[in-house]
């Protein structure tokens, strides 16, 4: 009896001090991969709300990033010359209008990117799939406040760098081309070229954080619960401000390709358009003002998405999670498990 006795006691005892039981809550790595998280912990230390304080140094370092790219973006308008402002701000409410409007669509893509389950279906069916397992029709929007202020920034400086450069860069290459009796630099295609390259770059760097917070946003459902400025807090909190530039050279991967295409095949198939319609004796309208940019921006838009999709995949898998991976591990990721396919997922 007294054996007995005992053993119950030291049950009892060993009931008493338990460690917390464990259960799913949370979301890691990738989507749909439950983790666990001990009973009394703050599910903002797994980077889903922000009961903790975000360490102050982290937000001043933010809060003194965004005041310092508009301080730049204006000085950059105003040294740019007269009439410049013109380009910068046509560049920028075009952009942020156009990558908003289809902000369900890019979403869907993202998730084909991230999400093994989604990456064999199509457009219709990965959209109603991510409704059905997110529960709301809000989930095709995630995202969308980073976009919109990020392609602002971005279409901005894409758009006016741009223009800006390409009279500068003609120039130079003109004297380059004297000086140096290279006659092949004297070249408008390669003018194009470089202004589109250095735009493209610098649009790069000024799109990454609001990039890689809304691939985020949509990889992580649970980022976006409440909302995309605590969204970006948490990721600061979780990875420090290299959390939201880690992806700087998948970006550039796709955005140099995409600038330099979309930019100036644009500019190529208006000349070509407007000499073809000049040649056949037609007069240049104001209706043919309009369609023949119009046209040749949905081409150019076209060619621009094919050259700038291995990048594009890229950057999803390198900011849809957490890590200190390189952009390099990802893509001998993508060429081992898909081939050279595997870098054009959600293209269509």
């Amino acid at each position: 009896f007294s054996i007995l006795h005992s053993s119950h006691l030291n049950a009892k005892k060993d009931a008493d001090t338990e460690p917390p039981q464990y259960k799913p809550t949370l979301v890691n790595q990738s989507i749909n991969t439950p983790i666990v998280v001990p009973d009394g912990q703050h599910a903002s230390e797994k980077g889903v709300s922000l009961d903790e304080n975000v360490p102050k140094s982290n937000i001043m370092y933010a809060l003194f990033t965004v005041v310092t790219m508009f301080m730049a973006s204006t000085l950059l308008v105003i040294g740019s010359g007269p009439g410049a402002w013109r380009y910068y701000l046509a560049g920028g409410i075009c952009a942020t209008i156009s990558h908003s409007f289809t902000t369900p669509i890019d979403v869907i893509k993202t998730r084909q990117q991230v999400d093994e389950s989604l990456k064999d279906l199509g457009l219709i069916k990965s959209g109603m799939k991510i409704v059905k397992d997110d529960g709301s029709l809000n989930a095709l929007v995630a995202g969308l406040g980073p976009t919109t202020f990020g392609y602002l920034f971005e279409g901005a400086l894409k758009f006016g760098i741009y223009e800006v450069l390409k009279p500068a860069i003609k120039s130079i290459l003109a004297r380059l081309a004297t000086i140096t009796s290279m006659s092949y630099l004297n070249s408008k295609i390669l003018a194009l070229l470089i202004s589109g390259s250095v735009a493209g770059t610098v649009a790069s760097i000024a799109l990454c954080p609001m990039e890689a917070l809304r691939i985020r946003l949509v990889a992580k459902p649970e980022f976006a619960a409440r909302g995309w400025v605590n969204g970006g807090l948490t990721m600061i909190e979780n990875e420090g401000i290299r959390g939201l530039s880690k992806g700087l050279s998948a970006m550039m991967s796709k955005q140099v390709p995409y600038t330099i295409t979309k930019n100036v095949s644009f500019d190529l198939l208006t000349t070509a358009a407007y000499s073809v319609a000049r040649t056949c004796g037609y007069m240049i309208t104001k209706e043919m003002k309009i369609f023949i940019p119009l046209v040749s921006a949905m081409v150019a838009s076209v060619l621009s998405c094919i050259s700038s999709q291995p990048g594009d995949m890229l950057l999803s898998v390198v900011n849809a999670q957490e890590g200190d991976r390189r952009t390099r591990d990802f893509a001998k990721d993508i060429l081992k498990n898909n081939g050279f396919r595997g870098f054009f997922t959600g293209m269509r």
